[in-house]
């Protein structure tokens, strides 16, 4: 009898691990992807559209839970919360990554793109790989090997008083991010810099803190700004693509079945992400005209351009741009 109980625990523990072996196979994955943007943007859609096809892709084996509007910090410490392995996932705007990686520094240099495709042709180029190859070594990921993340909502400037050329911005107290490109950009054109992040934008204006900060009128309409910022004016000075970037040692920890429903949930959310974009300079602008009256401004961009010329000499000349870069990218067909 001793003998017939011992056998039977035993069989039961042996069942019991098995089924407990089952179970942690078959648990759901779940992820963290933090954006900077309220909900309603074009990376908030495009955020919500990626988690929903991980989803169906996987059968609900994978869950991407998204933290909206800058609650798992701002850009450059998700950042580094990603890099070092604190977060799994961050909607990435390249340009921010300039003091990490030298090929993103012509990214936000004005005027250096022709266009959306050509920006696109540059990031899949042997131009910019050096660059992927070097956050990959830093712990990074890129999910969507395509970058068809396109803005297609154009930059421009939301401010409190008309800007048409670069004169306007002189004594221009301006929202700017942690880029040295970004920041000796928008100084040579004449406006006093300010970094600031964009979750607290509003709140910069409502204080005076800062009277313009460059971004999309679809984005101003969303994050609010152009409650305050009345006026909002087409520069077209550079096109962004993002991406989304994950930690390196938690996409290696995943199969390669599971890895591809990401490469593929990526791809997929891109269209999402891009009609929502292009809803920026259409629904979202009349909006912020008829609701908040803003006056959007398209001026000839002649005098930006030529000023620009000027700016991008000067940003390699001081070694903020790496010699050649330009020229580079600029080449990149």
């Amino acid at each position: 009898m001793t003998m017939m109980k011992s056998w039977m625990k035993a069989m039961v523990a042996g069942l019991a691990t098995l089924c407990l072996g089952a179970g942690a196979a078959n648990a759901q994955i779940v992820l963290k992807l933090g954006t900077v943007d309220a909900p309603a943007t074009h990376s908030g859609v495009g955020a919500e559209a990626f988690a929903a096809e991980v989803a169906k892709l996987s059968n609900g084996q994978m869950k991407v839970e998204v933290f909206h509007a800058g609650k798992l910090g701002s850009i450059p410490e998700q950042i580094k919360n990603v890099l070092q392995g604190a977060q799994d996932m961050h909607l990435l705007y390249p340009e921010f990554l300039t003091n990490l990686i030298d090929e993103t520094k012509v990214l936000s240099a004005p005027y250096v793109f022709r266009d959306l495709a050509h920006t696109q042709a540059f990031m899949k180029s042997d131009v910019f790989k050096p660059g992927l190859d070097k956050l990959r070594s830093l712990g990074g990921v890129i999910l969507d090997e395509t970058w068809n993340w396109q803005i297609r909502d154009p930059r421009g400037l939301i401010s409190v008083r008309p800007v048409r050329t670069p004169d306007d911005l002189k004594g221009l107290k301006l929202r700017i991010w942690e880029s040295k490109t970004a920041i000796e950009t928008w100084r040579g054109l004449g406006a006093n810099t300010a970094v600031v992040a964009r979750p607290e934008m509003y709140l910069a204006f409502k204080q005076g803190i800062i009277e313009a900060g460059p971004e999309t009128i679809g984005i101003a309409y969303d994050q609010k700004n152009a409650e305050v910022a009345k006026f909002w004016t087409r520069t077209d000075d550079y096109y962004q693509i993002i991406n989304i970037m994950m930690n390196e040692k938690k996409y290696n920890s995943l199969t390669a079945q599971q890895r591809e429903v990401l490469h593929a949930a990526a791809r997929n959310a891109s269209v999402a992400f891009q009609a929502e974009s292009t809803r920026g300079f259409t629904e979202k602008k009349d909006k912020a005209v008829k609701e908040f009256g803003v006056t959007v401004l398209e001026p000839d961009l002649s005098p930006w351009r030529k000023k620009a010329e000027q700016i991008q000499v000067k940003l390699e000349d001081e070694g903020v741009i790496p010699k050649g870069l330009t020229a580079r990218a600029k080449a990149v067909k």
